[in-house]
């Protein structure tokens, strides 16, 4: 360290030291956020899969029409092919927290003994455990949801299909790992033993079959394939069985949307990490620039290109080093704080939050080396200078700008003297543009999701019967003061089979709600209050009997013209698809009234959509709603608002919305910190060319305008090819929301906002970034600007 040359260094650095700090923030901050979700990912991948393994979920459920016995269980635990089985029931129910309040849905599961979970299991929190006769213990995520003041010793009501509101005490709180946190879904959660189903007026007959396979299966596929000689055993021993049902195997039912959230934000933070170490390289050519002159010198007495390089090798490797100590402990408390939130959001328990260590040394390694290789052009561009070329002026290439840019404009000619440098420049600016206006267009997207649910639903109020209602019951509605319109739809839960399939199979989650298939039957004279898109084929028509329409969740490979089976309730009906709709949430087949009651024997509609006067009170109409209803002796499963169905598929994408949101948010601060560099190079080796500019006459004004001209012009052309870069992106990435089942066809959806703020932002920050040293080199005098190096 000793070396002249080294010595020089240090009184660079010391020179420069503000930059020398921006490119450390501009390093740490994108390593901060490398780190941070590689963490986060390595944390979660194995504790979401441990989490809800933890559970022992049934890789498959099978419902008997009768009762499951102790010695069926037995038998079938004997089998080979079973690792282990237990029983439950699952009871669609609605509870209100205080007299007069709102109602919301409960998914009550029943299991015989809570000592004795096998399958599906769930682990006692607060309070009693096992719940006594008429009580019930609720998901520690539903609290809120529900809107209990306290966790235990409450009393709700309960109303079951076949039993009034009858009173239930809440005896303590449970972690179902396996469950959707409820303030996604908007429901309550809650468990119950036979004895308190029966005191709700329920019978206490539990009929579904827990069953997990051995060995171990390693698709849906094998799954299936294992249950349909099950089914097969079981018919054959006299118990008939209506469904199987086989949930994504062992998968979280909201894990497939945390891994792409995962994904995009590891994408946008690698790409963070590049901009930061464009950051560095354009800021080291701004220090590059000033030691033109005293490189050549060195070179001259015996430099070599070797050492130079090496010198500002080191420099950067200096560099990436104390923005990974810097970072090491914010990654340490992001990703944990990372942890912490997305495990809040899946209802998971993560068992050791420690990070691996290969996240620490994979963030090292990213911190030395890509700043290193991006440095590289311009470090290996200012080793190369020949000693002429150096001692001469700022090493421009004056050639080329004397022969290809004659005639270019002077802000522009001045731009493009240093093509490589232009190109890292205008890289930098380009990539920070496209990837913020994308992240803001794939937020825009997403947000959008829920804007296209509400212009295909033109309804206040769903309403879902346990019983059919007659078209008098359905008119009783219609003359609750404050409805506007009633539209009553058939609607029944089915089953796609397909060929060969002995017995029905959903591929739902235990809530009946994940993976959900619905038959449904818009009036007979059609709906004015949903209008689906079809994104292929057409709509119903009056007079189709076995014609369907398929939402593009239940749509899979089947196109129109294709012919598939429909099974409700075992009887299973063919069908011919006419069209294929885009619908936001669960899968839906649509078919005629006619076509309903020929697939269901059902007469009557089971749900109800209800449009409400615009200056009347929702919530109070809901309520005259269901008391009409009660006067009818209908019972209700449950009735959701739009605002509430709108909510729901919100809190569905709200992670990746923010996650979005903050990788903008920092994309643009590290854009922005290599810019005032960026900006600043452009001037920093000009003062000779000023003094000679002002020598023969140009004014202090001039000089100032063409720096900042020059500066506007980079902005201005960086801002633009952003723009164009950000559309493509952003196709990209909302092609792949899409095949997340959201929408059916991408939402395309631009940010005009972004388009416009990002370009005026670029254009004034240059402006501003070049205003001091344009202001500095406009005050030179001649004697000054020509004696500077």
């Amino acid at each position: 360290m000793r070396s002249p040359r080294w010595r020089k260094l240090r009184g660079d650095l010391r020179a420069a030291w503000g930059r020398v700090v921006v490119m450390q923030l501009a390093i740490a901050v994108a390593l901060a956020g490398v780190g941070t979700v590689l963490g986060a990912r390595a944390v979660l991948g194995r504790a979401i899969v441990d989490s809800y393994a933890a559970t022992r979920p049934a890789d498959a459920t099978f419902e008997l029409a009768g009762a499951v016995d102790a010695a069926l269980l037995a038998e079938l635990r004997a089998r080979p092919e079973v690792a282990d089985a237990d029983v439950r029931q699952t009871v669609h129910a609605r509870v209100q927290v205080r007299p007069g309040g709102t109602w919301q849905p409960l998914v009550l599961f029943v299991a015989p003994d809570f000592g004795a979970l096998r399958l599906d299991t769930f682990r006692p929190e607060e309070g009693a455990w096992p719940p006594p006769t008429g009580a019930i213990l609720v998901e520690r995520t539903a609290v809120a949801v529900m809107g209990l003041d306290a966790a235990v010793g409450a009393t709700v009501r309960v109303q079951t299909e076949h039993g009034g509101p009858r009173p239930v005490t809440v005896a303590g709180t449970v972690h179902d790992a396996g469950q959707a946190p409820s303030w996604q879904e908007h429901r309550g959660c809650a468990y119950a033993t036979p004895a308190t189903l029966a005191a709700l007026g329920e019978p206490p007959v539990l009929h579904e079959l827990l069953v997990r396979l051995r060995p171990d299966p390693r698709s849906t596929a094998e799954v299936e394939a294992a249950a349909t000689p099950l089914a097969r055993w079981l018919r054959d021993r006299g118990h008939d069985v209506r469904e199987i049902r086989i949930p994504k195997l062992r998968q979280h039912p909201h894990q497939a949307l945390m891994n792409a959230s995962q994904s995009v934000l590891l994408v946008f933070s690698l790409l963070l990490l590049l901009l930061s170490a464009i950051v560095v390289a354009t800021m080291l050519s701004a220090i590059l620039a000033r030691q033109t002159r005293e490189i050549g010198v060195m070179k001259a007495v015996g430099a070599t290109t070797g050492q130079l390089a090496g010198l500002y090798a080191a420099f950067v490797l200096a560099l990436g080093a104390v923005a990974v100590a810097i970072a090491a402990p914010i990654v340490y408390v992001g990703a944990r704080g990372m942890i912490a939130g997305i495990a809040f959001m899946m209802n998971i328990t993560v068992a050791d939050p420690a990070l691996p260590g290969w996240v620490f040394a994979a963030e090292a390694a990213l911190g030395l080396l890509l700043p290193l290789a991006i440095a590289s052009v311009p470090i290996l561009g200012a080793a190369r200078i020949t000693v002429r070329d150096a001692l001469a002026a700022s090493g421009a290439r004056r050639d080329f700008a004397r022969a290809a840019l004659s005639s270019v404009p002077l802000p522009i000619r001045n731009a493009l003297r240093r093509p490589a440098r232009l190109a890292m420049t205008v890289t930098l600016l380009v990539a920070g543009g496209a990837l913020a206006i994308a992240a803001l267009n794939v937020e825009r997207s997403l947000m959008q999701v829920t804007s296209r649910l509400a212009k295909a639903r033109h309804y206040d109020l769903e309403v879902r019967l346990h019983q059919p209602a007659r078209p008098d019951q359905v008119a009783a509605v219609a003359r609750v003061p404050g409805v506007r319109r009633v539209e009553a739809w058939s609607s029944a839960a089915a089953v796609r089979v397909l060929p060969g399939q002995e017995v029905d199979v959903a591929h739902t989650y235990p809530d009946g709600g994940h993976g959900s298939f619905t038959l449904s039957a818009p009036p007979p004279g059609g709906s004015t209050l949903v209008t689906f898109p079809i994104v292929a084929g057409r709509w119903l028509a009056p007079d189709d009997v076995d014609a369907v329409v398929l939402g593009h969740n239940a749509a899979g490979a089947a196109r129109p013209g294709d012919r598939i089976a429909l099974s409700v309730d075992g009887r299973r009906s063919t069908w011919t698809v006419v069209g294929i709709a885009e619908e936001v949430g669960g899968g839906s087949a649509f078919v005629t009234d006619a076509g309903f009651r020929r697939a269901t024997g059902i007469e009557g509609a089971t749900l109800l959509r209800v449009a409400v006067d615009g200056a009347t009170d929702r919530a109070a109409v809901s309520a005259a709603i269901e008391r009409a209803l009660a006067e009818l002796g209908l019972p209700v499963q449950y009735a959701m608002s739009s605002q509430v169905l709108r909510s729901i598929i919100e809190d569905h994408v709200v992670l990746v919305v923010r996650a979005v949101v903050a990788m903008a948010a920092l994309l643009a601060l590290v854009g922005l910190l290599g810019l005032g560099s960026a900006m600043a190079i452009n001037v920093a080796e000009r003062a000779r060319e000023i003094g000679v500019l002002k020598a023969i006459g140009a004014s202090d004004l001039r000089i100032l305008w063409i720096v900042v001209a020059e500066a506007a012009a980079v902005g201005a052309a960086s801002s633009v090819a952003g723009a164009l870069l950000a559309l493509p992106l952003s196709v990209v990435i909302e092609h792949a929301i899409a095949r997340g089942g959201f929408l059916a066809t991408p939402a395309f959806e631009i940010s005009v906002a972004a388009l416009v703020a990002w370009p005026l932002a670029v254009v004034a920050g240059s402006v501003l970034a070049s205003a001091l040293p344009a202001r500095r080199a406009a005050r030179l005098s001649v004697r000054e600007a020509l004696t500077t190096v």
